[in-house]
């Protein structure tokens, strides 16, 4: 069944409190609890780290790059404490609704080796971050790399998220390829199943309300961790295309290491972005596919079935997905140039930004 993949991330992300630790965790037990409690606390501790080993860099850029980077590191806490906080302890219940809701509805064969993935994306991440400690080793020292433990774990969050969110939509969009089949074999079928075509449609209508379900869950998870993270790498990207066009040779220094680091981690995270962007945009294609499969369908059907038919229509036509980022706007693939248009004006304006 392909929601084994999520019970495999559940346990592998449980010694990091970002999910809960099993597909049938949930009611934790004191133990459990906490745990997720310390860890936020050590981040806490990491993060203030991070924060006073980052004094230096401060003292050393433009005011435009001091703001952008103050309100990055906020961004970055508010996210771990959405997590940990509120996900949590506070909606934890959401988890198993959207699991629940996956499980009512039939999938498609998925070709995606969806364990493979999230397996190549976490040694992906390792090397990275392996990297990502030696720069900060060569560039300062051991100590100074330790204070930057709380920065590595909220960039695994962010990624860890990014990844899982991708994998859901994966999931997400299998069911409403189902949908979409089960649709043109009913269309094929003889008009004199009349009883046959009932039970299907009527199996059609609670796997389209419980799909719409499913996406609400969705959006009340993911919608602020797509909204922080799709700040976190505009706000990132503003910082380093300055650094670049204004400070050159930075990059043939000893920073350089850190440099070519933070860029791959940016990288990766937009990378993250475009996909969810575009399969969430696939999820809201394939639903016009299937509107579209209803309507033709309502065309062939006879006269004495066209109020039950009509009354399919209406559930269809009024339970299309939208993702969300936390209500602020959709996701779908006009979100990508609203960004690109939103980080040109700022990066504009940063570029002729210049010191008193």
């Amino acid at each position: 069944m392909d929601l084994e993949v999520i019970d495999t991330i559940f346990t592998f992300s449980n010694f990091a409190a970002l999910t809960p630790s099993s597909t049938n965790n949930s009611n934790p037990h004191s133990l459990q609890k906490l745990y997720e409690i310390c860890v936020y606390l050590l981040y806490v501790v990491g993060f203030s780290a991070s924060i006073y080993a980052n004094f230096p860099m401060y003292q050393q850029i433009t005011s435009m790059e001091f703001v952008l980077s103050i309100l990055y590191d906020l961004n970055q806490f508010c996210y771990v404490f959405y997590i940990l906080i509120v996900m949590m302890r506070l909606r934890r219940s959401r988890w198993f609704r959207l699991i629940k809701s996956l499980a009512a509805v039939k999938s498609a064969k998925i070709n995606i080796p969806l364990k493979l993935i999230f397996v190549a994306s976490q040694m992906v991440y390792y090397c990275l971050t392996a990297f990502g400690f030696y720069a900060n080793i060569e560039q300062a020292s051991i100590t100074v790399a330790v204070f930057y433990m709380g920065e590595f774990y909220q960039h695994y969050v962010q990624f860890f998220y990014l990844m899982f969110a991708s994998i859901l939509l994966i999931l997400l969009l299998a069911r409403y390829e189902r949908l979409s089949e089960t649709l043109a074999q009913l269309s094929q079928a003889r008009s004199s199943q009349l009883h046959s075509k009932q039970v299907v449609l009527k199996k059609i209508k609670n796997s389209v309300f419980t799909l719409k379900k499913g996406v609400g869950f969705f959006n009340d998870i993911f919608g602020w961790s797509i909204l922080f993270t799709i700040f976190s790498c505009g706000s990132r990207t503003l910082v380093y295309i300055d650094v670049i066009i204004k400070h050159i040779e930075m990059l043939e220094s000893q920073k350089a290491l850190v440099f070519y680091h933070d860029f791959c981690r940016i990288l990766m995270s937009w990378v993250g972005i475009l996909s969810m962007i575009f399969l969430s945009d696939s999820i809201l294609k394939k639903y016009d596919e299937i509107l579209a499969q209803v309507y033709c369908f309502a065309g062939e059907v006879a006269s004495y079935e066209n109020k039950e038919i009509q009354v399919f229509i209406d559930v269809v036509l009024h339970n299309r997905p939208e993702f969300r980022a936390a209500r602020f706007f959709s996701i779908d693939r006009s979100t990508l140039f609203s960004v690109l248009n939103s980080l040109t004006t700022f990066l504009l304006v940063i570029i002729q930004f210049k010191e008193v």
